[in-house]
């Protein structure tokens, strides 16, 4: 690999800079081309950080050679730090150099010296904007893999947000509490071009308008009472980034009238001031009400909801994607025993059954919450797989699955294993209805024979 690039076709010329080079930038490794051909090979081949390049390759065409590789680097590889080095050095090329995407223009002959400290400074930034370019794909694919599964409906809301994430467009993001809409607007926000910038999340404090106005707006000094002093605003901190109102429906609709001139005219008013300040900024908005009651009882405004109403995103709640429970609860095993050191490696399968079996009203947050616990219970009491006794569900334990038997009384006529034999029949009842008839599935949540299932049935 190979960190800078000289393309010229004066052979001469060429290896004369190798030499000098090879001393001024040590340790960094050269690479050189006579032509633009081979200049492509050797940018998929070795991945420079740094192109020297001239801008007569080919006398037939003449400069245009040079401006045509230029164009080239740059789409193959934007992050690639371009420098001109040419005999051709007229102002004209030269803008026209920087506006394809040069770095720097200079004209042949160069002092050693100088393109030496061109071309450090171009790897600095080069590497800087590779590892940028890194770091934003890896946030991107553990973005994608925190939104876990494989079931039509999270392979949906994947498709989904990845498309948001394309296009600038505010979004509305509806579903229950817990299934994951502020993950979802971050997604957005780690995947689109703006991920660079801010991310701010504002969930309203229930407080009346003029305390939202001031927390999303600012103020101005003296603006209302206690307004000792001038306030940015949210919406400011997020410019050039991504805003996301969390529970859009306990904005007051006095301010919801603000938000809607943001959304279409991209600018604020600071509370108490007398101007617009203009705001770029992408907006991101989240109710956990059903659509139509917060539109028909107008907590939400019309014109609002029609305004983020061409790119809105319904997450499923996890009822209606149980196939995707396993996977989910093992990655939530993974992230705390990695976090706490905890010896919990495994979820009992009869355990998993219960999981799958469960309604889950919390969604994906109670289910964080049961695993979490269950973990730590497993590890107080030395075991290293979560058990169902390690999980209460719905702050019930085992009978939210099992059902709780009568209480027997003195001078109950109903025989002992009459009784037994009516209980089991009724474990075995639950657990069918559990596991949606699936025999052999109940015979392992109930750690039976099949037969068993069978007769009891």
């Amino acid at each position: 690999m190979a960190d800078i690039l000289l393309v010229d076709d004066d052979a001469e010329l060429v290896q004369s800079l190798v030499r000098v080079l090879a001393r001024l930038v040590s340790p960094r490794t050269i690479c050189a081309a006579g032509n633009a051909a081979r200049a492509m090979d050797l940018l998929q081949s070795e991945r420079p950080l740094v192109a020297v390049i001239d801008l007569c390759l080919d006398e037939r065409i003449g400069t245009d050679s040079g401006f045509e590789l230029l164009t080239q680097l740059k789409t193959k590889a934007p992050e690639i730090r371009v420098l001109v080095l040419t005999g051709h050095g007229s102002q004209r090329n030269g803008i026209r150099a920087m506006q394809l995407g040069a770095a720097s223009f200079l004209e042949k002959p160069a002092e050693p010296e100088h393109l030496a400290a061109l071309i450090r400074d171009a790897i600095t930034q080069a590497e800087l904007r590779r590892e940028y370019e890194r770091l934003a794909k890896e946030g991107a694919s553990r973005g994608a893999a925190e939104l876990c599964g494989e079931s039509p409906a999270i392979i949906k809301l994947r498709e989904e947000v990845a498309f948001a994430a394309a296009t600038s467009q505010p979004v509305l993001l509806l579903g229950e509490t817990g299934t994951g809409k502020s993950l979802c607007a971050r997604l957005i926000h780690q995947q689109s071009s703006r991920r660079a910038k801010k991310f701010v999340h504002y969930q309203p404090n229930f407080g009346g308008g003029d305390i939202v106005q001031s927390e999303l707006f600012g103020h101005t000094k003296g603006a209302f009472t206690g307004a000792v002093d001038s306030r940015r605003g949210l919406v400011l901190e997020a410019d050039g980034g991504t805003l996301f109102i969390d529970e859009l429906d306990a904005v007051p609709k006095d301010t919801q009238v603000l938000l809607l001139d943001l959304v279409q005219e991209q600018r604020i008013r600071p509370v108490g001031a007398d101007g617009y300040q203009r705001v770029q900024c992408r907006f991101i908005a989240a109710t956990n009400k059903p659509l139509d009651e917060v539109l028909s009882q107008g907590i939400v405004r019309k014109d609002l909801h029609h305004r983020l109403a061409h790119n809105v995103i319904t997450i499923p709640p996890l009822r209606e994607r149980r196939d995707d429970i396993p996977m989910l609860a093992s990655a939530v095993l993974q992230s705390i025993r990695e976090r706490e050191g905890l010896n919990v490696f495994e979820i009992d399968s009869r355990l998993m059954l219960q999981l799958q079996g469960y309604s889950w009203p919390g969604n994906i947050r109670e289910l964080q919450g049961a695993i979490e616990t269950g973990a730590y219970r497993a590890h107080f009491n030395g075991r290293s797989a979560i058990t169902p006794e390690d999980i209460a569900l719905g702050g019930k334990g085992r009978e939210v699955l099992l059902g709780g038997a009568e209480t027997l009384s003195i001078g109950d006529p109903v025989l002992f294993h009459e009784r037994v034999e009516s209980f089991k029949r009724e474990l075995v009842r639950q657990a069918l209805a559990t596991c949606e008839g699936n025999q052999v599935q109940a015979a392992l949540l109930l750690g039976v024979d099949r037969g068993t299932i069978r007769r009891l049935s």
